[in-house]
């Protein structure tokens, strides 16, 4: 059974499960369209907010778990800033996804959360490589995952359908080894 001990902590972040006293940050933050509109999937509107946060917490008390939806919050005050998730697609490889309220944009928050989910990853899931799509239009998020460590792999053409639409993205990795180095 795959675990993550959470929450997962930063300097200045706590990333925490999600909890029902979260739909009111979560629907503020899926229903904001410059979040949302690099968004290839997920809640768009406040019943599909309220739906997704349901979702989310019901996948929380599942036995096995290999996908972790969390809260990103500011570790001195507790306030919802963004939200992020870990899928863990085999025992050797892990996606990484986040999104960071625009108030905070700018701040580093992304980038934090970022290299903390591949920490956790490489750390506690002992995978080999993570990953992470990002639609090819999103400069500030190639750059959040560019300062995380991860580098470009490769451009999916046609990746996936979303609102009416072919989507490209940017697929970028980091491996165990590349990670490692780069940590002394």
């Amino acid at each position: 059974m795959s675990r993550l001990k959470l929450p997962l902590g930063t300097g200045r972040l706590r990333l925490r499960e999600f909890t029902g006293d979260d739909l009111a940050a979560i629907t503020a933050l899926y229903c904001d369209k410059r979040i949302t509109r690099h968004m290839l999937y997920g809640p768009r509107d406040e019943p599909s907010a309220k739906r997704h946060l349901a979702a989310v917490l019901r996948r929380q008390q599942e036995r096995r778990r290999d996908v972790w939806e969390l809260a990103v919050t500011r570790a001195d005050d507790s306030t919802v800033i963004g939200a992020c998730d870990l899928t863990l697609h085999s025992r050797e490889e892990a996606e990484i996804g986040y999104l960071i309220a625009p108030a905070q944009w700018r701040q580093g928050y992304a980038t934090e959360t970022a290299a903390a989910l591949a920490g956790a990853a490489f750390e506690q899931l002992r995978v080999e490589r993570i990953l992470s799509t990002v639609e090819i239009h999103n400069k500030r998020s190639l750059r959040v995952l560019d300062k995380a460590g991860l580098r470009w792999e490769a451009t999916f053409r046609r990746y996936a359908r979303s609102r009416k639409d072919w989507w490209d993205v940017h697929l970028y990795t980091i491996s165990r080894e590349d990670w490692a180095l780069a940590r002394g």
